[in-house]
């Protein structure tokens, strides 16, 4: 009886660090998989973060990612089902490929060009071509010439 208890002992201590790496590993894919999808509920916040009690949309695609896992599939692939299930809304940013690319880069590219026409304006505004030695030229109501003129007087 004692040899049998020890060898299950060993059996036991010689398993157990490889299933408990198994099951750090799944969480680790897990946390993974639902950084990268969005809550649908009203909070629109990534599933890790959605602190809604009982969220009618978190729960559910938790308990999924959960199963996909536990079934073997990767976590492109419960990333690419969801995708293709719910749409792109699920993805917490816009991806890198094709129309998608533009809302990357339409920000940047119109704070760009507002750069450069408010620079250009402002040098336009700056060089004003100034006549030396004219004359002013005369107001084009002789009211306005005459309030001048008073006000010259009273300083």
């Amino acid at each position: 009886m004692r040899p049998r208890r020890s060898l299950t002992l060993f059996l036991v201590a010689c398993l157990a660090p490889p299933l408990a790496r198994a099951a750090g590993d799944l969480e680790k894919q897990y946390r993974e998989a639902a950084e990268r999808l969005v809550c649908q509920c009203s909070c629109r916040e990534q599933l890790t973060v959605c602190a809604m009690q009982n969220c009618h949309s978190a729960t559910p695609m938790r308990a999924e990612i959960r199963e996909a896992l536990a079934a073997g599939k990767s976590v492109e692939e419960i990333v690419a089902g969801f995708v293709a299930r719910v749409g792109k809304v699920v993805l917490p940013a816009p991806t890198l490929v094709g129309f998608d690319l533009a809302a990357w880069i339409a920000p940047f590219a119109l704070l760009a060009a507002g750069l450069v026409l408010v620079s250009w304006i402002a040098v336009r505004m700056t060089r004003r071509p100034a006549a030396v030695g004219a004359a002013p030229t005369p107001a084009a109501d002789p009211r306005v010439d005459q309030e001048l003129r008073d006000f010259e007087e009273e300083s």
